[in-house]
């Protein structure tokens, strides 16, 4: 067994049967989902498989220069940064560091972080997301059966099966990342909301810590709309029936983008152990 990455697991998007780390991280390996995947494949195999897979979904979203003017042409008007930037700082208020003190900055960062326009934004996502997964249903099992039907003939040389290996998949990248986003973003905001009372060193490795932990949480976040975007771009192309309802869902997850760059503007460059290069990558000695 490789030497595991520590901290990998701290920002990373809980998907373990996607995961390309899956032998480097600790918490992998001691849960039962490590159990359970090595029972189907070799873990060395499933990681270059699931490497593959982001890596394809990542191409895709760089070759897809023209989603700028889909959003545009959808009627999506461009934000105003200073709603985004202004609006993530709880106030921090001051006087001495009683518990009401600390309750009322408490209650100041949770108020923040619920009034945040990311906050509103991810949460309609998650809800327009999920139902339409739901309302999706009967047009996925049609076009499973037409392509059931076009197999059998001599004239059409397409590889159906593959294709609706495809679309599966997409489906299922849409289906993790929309519940995610939210959570992630409200872990965010609320470490930059969090006012830290008091000076010197120790205030000062607080805030360092919480400002990391809210890039990390953001990058998280970022990424999972960025995979988001990719599948549906693929499945608008997929499923042409669904063409509004996917480009108004690629509406939100433009502004989602440009919302978390603008709010959290250290997310894009942080570097989460093990996944991004140039990142520090501590290894713990080999064990079980």
């Amino acid at each position: 067994m490789g030497r595991f990455i520590i901290g990998i697991y701290n920002y990373c998007d809980y998907w373990c049967e996607r995961c390309a780390f899956t032998r480097r991280c600790r918490n992998y390996n001691g849960g039962s989902a490590a159990r359970r995947l090595k029972a189907a494949a070799r873990d060395e195999d499933r990681d270059a498989v699931n490497a593959s897979f982001w890596n394809d979904l990542a191409e895709r979203l760089r070759d897809a220069t023209i989603f700028g003017s889909m959003a545009d042409d959808a009627g999506c008007e461009a934000d105003d940064a200073d709603v985004w930037g202004d609006s993530v700082w709880a106030d921090e208020g001051g006087g001495a560091e009683t518990d009401s003190r600390i309750d009322a900055a408490m209650d100041a960062r949770d108020r923040a972080v619920k009034a945040h326009p990311l906050t509103h934004l991810s949460r309609d996502y998650m809800m327009r997301a999920g139902q339409w997964l739901k309302d999706a249903d009967a047009d996925l099992k049609g076009l499973a059966a037409e392509w059931l039907a076009q197999a059998g003939s001599r004239y059409d040389d397409t590889d159906y099966e593959e294709a609706a290996h495809e679309v599966g998949d997409l489906v299922e990248v849409v289906n993790w990342y929309h519940t995610l986003i939210p959570p992630k973003l409200a872990r965010a905001l609320g470490n930059l909301a969090e006012p830290v009372l008091g000076d010197g060193e120790y205030a000062r490795i607080i805030r360092e810590s919480r400002l990391s932990d809210a890039n990390g949480s953001g990058k998280v976040a970022l990424i999972a709309v960025e995979r988001s975007i990719a599948a549906w771009l693929r499945l608008r192309e997929l499923l042409p029936r669904q063409e509004d309802a996917i480009l108004a869902l690629l509406v939100l997850l433009g502004r989602l983008q440009r919302g978390i760059r603008t709010a959290i503007p250290g997310a894009e460059a942080f570097k989460r152990p093990g996944f991004d290069p140039g990142s520090t990558c501590f290894a713990d000695d080999e064990s079980n």
